[in-house]
């Protein structure tokens, strides 16, 4: 009887994943009513041309100290923060983009925040770090995805409208997959 509890908490997960994924595409413009799949349809992993590698993650505390200086020279103020990074072993990319995480709260992914991210050119890159923008620890589940940089000008577009989201660098789909992955935060 457990296991049939564990099956259907996995398939609820499942199903909120894919209809976030579905809700990004559809906001963010990367499908119109046309294009988008069903929802049985969308599917999440590595594709052939795109891919994130999540075997081998591994996760760094560090100490962050951020200090500005006044012109007039009489103001100095230093900000010292614990922080985390995560570090993907490979990535490939089609296009340049973006490697996202947005943190799951309640079981879901919540596309409305983004809790880090890092520029990735075309191809492969090795060893991406990606530093966590906010608290994190061992255990904290995220959702990893690619986004394109769609306008080409290295920064992360990412914009709120009123009504929703509206993610000018969209989500990377290949066909009906979107390239993301659930993870944990590492040890």
């Amino acid at each position: 009887m457990r296991l049939r509890y564990n099956e259907e908490v996995l398939v609820m997960h499942i199903t909120r994943t894919l209809s976030f994924a579905i809700s990004l595409a559809i906001l963010s413009g990367t499908a119109s009513a046309q294009e988008t799949p069903q929802r049985s349809q969308i599917t999440m992993g590595n594709g052939t041309a795109n891919a994130i590698q999540v075997k081998g993650l591994s996760r760094q505390n560090e100490e962050t100290v951020v200090s500005e200086v006044r012109v007039d020279g009489t103001n100095v103020s230093t900000l010292r923060a614990n922080t985390t990074a995560i570090t993907f072993p490979e990535v490939m990319i089609e296009k340049a983009g973006w490697l996202v995480l947005h943190p799951v709260i309640d079981g879901r992914p919540d596309g409305d925040i983004v809790s880090g991210f890092a520029y990735l050119n075309q191809g492969q890159s090795e060893n991406v770090k990606v530093q966590i923008q906010h608290p994190a620890s061992a255990g904290d589940k995220f959702l990893v995805m690619l986004h394109g940089d769609v306008d080409q000008d290295r920064v992360f577009d990412f914009v709120f409208v009123e009504d929703g989201i509206n993610v000018e660098d969209t989500a990377v789909f290949e066909g009906n997959r979107m390239i993301a992955h659930m993870i944990s935060l590492p040890e």
